[in-house]
């Protein structure tokens, strides 16, 4: 039976695109060993993460949204990294066999692997016994050339600035949505603050709706920006569990403080919401989406450091690259305001033992 689910939903499916990268998957799925081969004068990159159903994901959830996000999420690391993919393996625990849900993760997951061309070269499909519950593990490989080491999070230094893709806080708008649309949004808000959260999930747009929500459950890894950003970037990371968490781990490693502007924040939040400032509580509504930015994850954009000399050049990527802060002495995270001038940022990140499950 296991074999017979490896090779309908894994290794048929998957086979075309091994094959149509025989030069770096020499040999894939059917072995107990994967051989890659990485080019000439190039270092191998590696990063595995783990969903777990009920804290990565709804039970209820598409199963072919799964198997994107499953991957997404790895591919993102590489992105983070500076490397391009290679190819994944992927280890499935299931409670019971269901075929539809197979076939839709299947399908998913083969999107996802084709766009980037990220071959499905082993694994493992088991069953997790008593356990009620499916887990999925992937490990992905990349590979970049020797001349390019990553982006060390230990890099960031003193008078860079902070840049970020995309819009941090929106994969963090669809999981808001998808809780009050279950009728739970008190489970992710406490005390004053949910009032706050309903009135902004009221005043969304539609379309900024369905863009959270598809952030939530599709986000699109930034590998070709990754690439980009070799010998342009210092530190870099992928926001997979808020802005404010993951810019620490930047300040931490490297011993220095962020300072970002709010200024450029809210500008961040108009350019993606246009509309928001003919609001009469335009002001509220900015504040609630700054503190869903800082501790908001999922959305698997780049945040990185970079000096100021760079700055076209980076600028020139792309209209979603936005220039947020600056690296000053210090460990400490800080919002500059207009206003209210410097104000330190707790962590408020996503924690896998303290969160409340899907």
């Amino acid at each position: 039976m296991e074999f017979d689910l490896i090779h309908r939903y894994f290794k048929t499916p998957f086979g075309e695109l091994a094959q149509a990268n025989p030069d770096s998957v020499l040999l894939g799925i059917g072995d107990d060993c994967a051989t890659l081969r990485i080019l000439p004068n190039h270092h191998l990159f590696t990063s595995t993460d783990t969903l777990v159903e009920g804290v990565q994901f709804f039970s209820d959830d598409p199963s072919s949204v799964i198997g994107w996000k499953a991957l997404a999420s790895n591919l993102s690391d590489l992105a983070a990294s500076g490397a391009s993919p290679l190819g994944f393996t992927l280890n499935l625990s299931l409670p019971k066999i269901d075929e539809n849900w197979l076939a839709g993760f299947s399908a998913g997951l083969l999107d996802i692997a084709t766009r980037f061309n990220c071959p499905l070269v082993g694994g493992d499909t088991t069953s997790a016994g008593s356990n009620p519950l499916k887990t999925l593990s992937i490990t992905v490989f990349g590979q970049a050339p020797a001349s390019h080491l990553g982006f060390n999070r230990a890099h960031a230094k003193i008078g860079e600035e902070v840049w970020l893709s995309g819009t941090p806080g929106l994969a963090r708008l669809g999981l808001l949505l998808e809780y009050q649309r279950r009728g739970r949004l008190e489970q992710l808000c406490k005390g004053h603050e949910l009032p706050q959260v309903q009135a902004l999930l009221a005043a969304m747009p539609a379309q900024l709706r369905q863009i959270a929500v598809s952030q939530l459950g599709m986000p699109v890894p930034r590998i070709e920006l990754g690439l980009q950003l070799r010998g342009l970037a210092s530190a870099c990371l992928d926001l997979s569990d808020g802005l404010s968490g993951d810019l620490a781990h930047i300040s931490n490693s490297s011993g220095v403080s962020a300072v970002l502007f709010q200024s450029s924040l809210e500008s961040m939040w108009r350019n993606c919401w246009p509309e928001i400032d003919q609001h009469a509580d335009a002001a509220q509504l900015l504040k609630t989406l700054l503190m869903q930015t800082w501790r908001g994850g999922d959305d698997f954009e780049l945040c990185w450091t970079a000096h100021p000399k760079h700055h076209s050049a980076i600028q020139s990527l792309g209209d979603d690259l936005t220039c947020v802060g600056v690296i000053e002495t210090g460990r400490e995270i800080w919002v500059q305001s207009p206003s209210a001038g410097r104000t330190r940022v707790a962590s408020l990140s996503y924690n896998h033992f303290a969160e409340v499950p899907n």
